[in-house]
């Protein structure tokens, strides 16, 4: 009988001793004991061609761009990149953030233009890319327009 009381009372510190170091490790502890806030990701809203221009584009010209965009922290540029043909991907543009606040869309808003290279062949695919990024490095890049040289 005393060796099952025993047992039960070395039992019962076992899982109290378990249930106390589980605590201390918890997942969310080892995060904040790890990690460095550093802020905040901007977003992009949207990044589309600006009508009346369409998808379909003509060697040699400029086509605008229209990116709705912001961020909780401060803005340091804007990078637009393209990927003409099966060539690599290239930075076409930055741009340096200045405050353009639409109280319409509720974003900043930037006009960008993309000059389509001069002497594409018809049916080439040119894939654009924006990308914001703040001050504090942290950046977000904006879904892809495709264009066609006709």
């Amino acid at each position: 009988m005393k060796t099952n009381i025993s047992i039960m009372v070395a039992g019962l510190f076992s899982v109290m001793l378990l249930t106390t170091a589980c605590k201390k490790n918890a997942p969310d502890q080892w995060l904040q004991d790890n990690i460095t806030v550093i802020g905040k990701v901007p977003v992009v809203a949207s990044f589309t061609i600006q009508p009346p221009a369409t998808a379909n584009v003509t060697s040699g010209t400029p086509v605008p761009l229209d990116l709705r965009y912001w961020s909780d922290d401060p803005i340091d540029k804007i990078n637009l990149r393209a990927t003409v043909g099966t060539g690599g991907q290239q930075l076409v543009s930055t741009t340096a953030y200045q405050k353009a606040y639409s109280s319409i869309s509720r974003t900043d808003s930037l006009i960008l233009s993309y000059p389509v290279p001069s002497g594409l062949a018809t049916g080439t695919a040119i894939v654009l890319e924006v990308e914001v990024v703040n001050k504090n490095t942290l950046s977000k890049k904006g879904s892809l327009i495709t264009l066609k040289v006709k």
